[in-house]
């Protein structure tokens, strides 16, 4: 085991194994101590804290049955006791306020709240309600249409239609009959490209016939082009990019083509840097792009490299999931600095330098939701998306 592997499952114990506690002795407060009842509950967390990991340690081979059925009850879990210990958090907080509000106007508030077994009720029901609405959330992928104007594209070309797939994380969870139902959304739209910006793949990539077939299915003009996200290295780059070319996909790898009409350039996600799989600074692929043509780039974090603003038109990216179950929102958009839909980058101060291009581009980025889930199979207020992204000759 390595050191950074054993200090991460450290943490994971650390903070999953505390929310349990937590919960655990809002419960007891609630309905007493009762061995039974407590026995039941030390032994189903810590099969459940020890299996989600079990899943990225094992192989289960062709045993694809039990390894889905195993990661949907401990992430079902996981996602259930997140959402129970947010609901209670919640309660105490409420609780404090109210006691505050009484100790200053001599009010009542604090009544609200009294019972034990009220909070218990409200924080267990809420998060039941929560999970159900989630996993039908997580099932119904839409479709997001943006529009770009451009005089960038070549001639003959009034319209360019890219859809953009992003998160699948393909795995123990997402397999064939998700995939359809993302794919039949981008079929759907008749577009004349395909790009997956990242993280289609989440392990166990070497029996995956169905998938490829899904995948080749798809007819498009100008065929599908992907990019490596952060759990293309986790599952095993290599095997990644196998599924990947053997599912028909051209998997750009920092280097840029021209396609349909407008220029797509990849770069590799910048987790191949633990990996010794540096990944190239986006300046330099997109250097010497041809300042008449239109420059999607394809990059699955959301982060901008200031040195590459004004080089490209239109950064396509993912990775945040849109938090996946709210409020989490709030810490991807922290973390990255998006903002939902699409947007313009400002360009940064270059004090006494001109800009490489003769032609100067206004960059914008637009950050996919994600079609697919990670850990549990459940979405709240983060609907999954295929995004259309139509540009258009201006």
């Amino acid at each position: 085991m390595s050191r950074s592997f054993a200090v991460f499952f450290s943490l994971y114990v650390l903070v999953y194994g505390s929310m349990h506690v937590y919960v655990y002795f809002k419960l007891r407060s609630a309905i007493g101590r009762g061995w039974k009842w407590t026995a039941l509950f030390i032994m189903v967390s810590l099969a459940m804290i020890v299996g989600a990991r079990a899943l990225w340690l094992f192989d289960f081979g062709d045993a694809r049955t039990l390894r889905k059925v195993l990661s949907y009850s401990g992430y079902v879990w996981m996602a259930f006791m997140f959402m129970t210990f947010a609901w209670f958090v919640l309660i105490d907080l409420a609780r404090l306020l109210f006691y505050i509000l009484d100790s200053i106007v001599s009010t009542r508030f604090g009544d609200l709240l009294g019972s034990p077994k009220l909070r218990a009720a409200v924080a267990v029901s809420a998060a039941l309600s929560i999970c159900l609405y989630g996993w039908f959330e997580a099932l119904n992928v839409r479709t997001v249409t943006i529009t770009i104007p451009t005089s960038k594209l070549s001639r003959g070309a009034d319209r360019v239609r890219i859809a953009q797939l992003s998160d699948v994380h393909l795995g123990g969870i997402i397999q064939e009959e998700r995939l359809a139902a993302m794919l039949d959304a981008v079929r759907k739209a008749e577009p004349d490209m395909l790009v997956v910006t990242g993280d289609l793949v989440d392990g166990g990539m070497e029996e995956r016939r169905p998938e490829v077939a899904l995948f080749r299915s798809l007819k498009l003009p100008h065929g599908i082009y992907a990019v490596t996200g952060n759990h293309e290295y986790y599952a095993g780059i290599d095997q990644s990019l196998a599924f990947m070319e053997h599912a028909g996909l051209r998997v750009l790898r920092n280097e840029a083509v021209r396609a349909g009409g407008v220029i797509l350039a990849g770069v590799d996600d910048k987790t191949g840097n633990r990996y010794g799989r540096p990944a190239a600074q986006d300046a330099s692929v997109l250097a010497g792009m041809p300042p008449n043509r239109f420059v999607v780039l394809l990059k699955h974090q959301p982060l901008i490299d200031h040195d590459a603003v004004g080089l490209f038109d239109l950064q396509l990216s993912g990775h945040t999931h849109g938090g996946q179950i709210w409020p989490f929102y709030w810490v991807t958009r922290a973390v990255y600095d998006y903002r939902p839909g699409l947007r313009a980058i400002a360009p940064p101060e270059r004090s006494g330098q001109a800009h490489a291009a003769p032609l100067k581009r206004q960059s914008r980025i637009y950050v996919n939701n994600g079609a697919g889930t990670w850990g549990p199979p459940i979405r709240f207020l983060t609907p999954p998306e295929v995004t259309i992204i139509d540009i258009v000759r201006e």
